[in-house]
């Protein structure tokens, strides 16, 4: 049971992860794109694995089996799962649950639905975010205003307006909660930011006209931040975009290059469905009709 469920978790795995690997040789939006919908069939193929590796664990487990056996029977699972593999699946499962519950909480908490001009918020610390929600309220500190000259700060609001304008609090709230969920794709989650991050960076680059100035602006803001937990400007990999800035804008690739990229996203989806077919059985016991 164990190999079945095992090799196509890691090939989806290792053809995402090395599929996804290419971001920072991508123009930011496609890249975005790209590495969030690789994230979402990993999650798709993950879920149900640990759940089915749980599962099957607590069936057998001496203390509380008696509670899953007709679940595990449901689901065809006859075999044991070892203490070692079972036990951290079932406290990972756990976990992700509650973090991705206070994820979706805090969440919810920020999200603002109804358009505001730009808020001015008086704080000794310099930041600027965009909050979640279809509104895109960005608030910018008085001291990153006080940091700051006029031109400096149009590269600023240009920024955040793009975190607004493309509804980047989706791609973020997809990435962090597969980190929530399920911690070891952390590393996944940190490429969608990151492509997040440079998608904005290029859109305030196109609006001011001035490369080297936004990198400039953006390594000023940095040394005086720390990285946000919502959409903002001193985000992830700031040495990483500050270069990017200096050079010219990452060319589309060539057509053989998208043709491989999406290839590699059939394969994750092929391998993605096939773990979800884990659960027919348990869905069927739970909903008959």
């Amino acid at each position: 049971m164990l190999g079945s469920l095992a090799f196509p978790l890691l090939v989806t795995v290792s053809v995402a992860a090395v599929a996804t690997s290419a971001h920072r040789r991508l123009p930011p939006r496609l890249a975005t794109r790209f590495v969030t919908i690789a994230l979402v069939l990993v999650i798709l193929a993950a879920l149900p694995t640990a759940l089915v590796v749980a599962v099957a664990f607590l069936a057998h487990a001496p203390v509380v089996g008696f509670g899953f056996e007709w679940c595990a029977q449901a689901m065809g699972l006859h075999g044991s799962v070892p203490a070692w593999l079972g036990a951290p699946v079932v406290v990972l499962i756990a976990v992700g649950a509650v973090r991705a519950f206070r994820l979706l909480r805090q969440h919810r908490a920020l999200r603002v639905e109804h358009t505001r001009p730009i808020h001015v918020a008086h704080s000794h610390k310099p930041y600027a975010v965009t909050l979640p929600g279809r509104a895109g309220q960005i608030v910018i500190s008085t001291a990153m205003v006080e940091l700051l000259d006029e031109d400096e700060q149009r590269i600023v609001v240009a920024h955040e307006r793009a975190h607004a304008h493309y509804r980047h609090d989706r791609y973020l709230l997809t990435a962090e909660f597969a980190a929530a969920v399920l911690p070891p794709l952390r590393a996944l989650a940190k490429r969608v930011n990151y492509s997040i991050e440079r998608w904005a960076d290029e859109a305030a680059a196109a609006a001011c006209g001035d490369r080297r100035l936004v990198a400039i602006t953006l390594g000023k803001v940095a040394l005086q931040t720390n990285p946000p937990t919502v959409a903002g400007f001193s985000g992830l990999g700031v040495a990483s975009r500050m270069g990017a800035l200096l050079e010219p804008p990452v060319p589309n690739p060539h057509r053989i290059h998208v043709v491989a990229l999406w290839l590699s996203i059939v394969v994750t989806a092929g391998f993605s469905v096939y773990q979800l077919h884990h659960l027919e059985r348990l869905l069927t016991a739970l909903c008959p009709h």
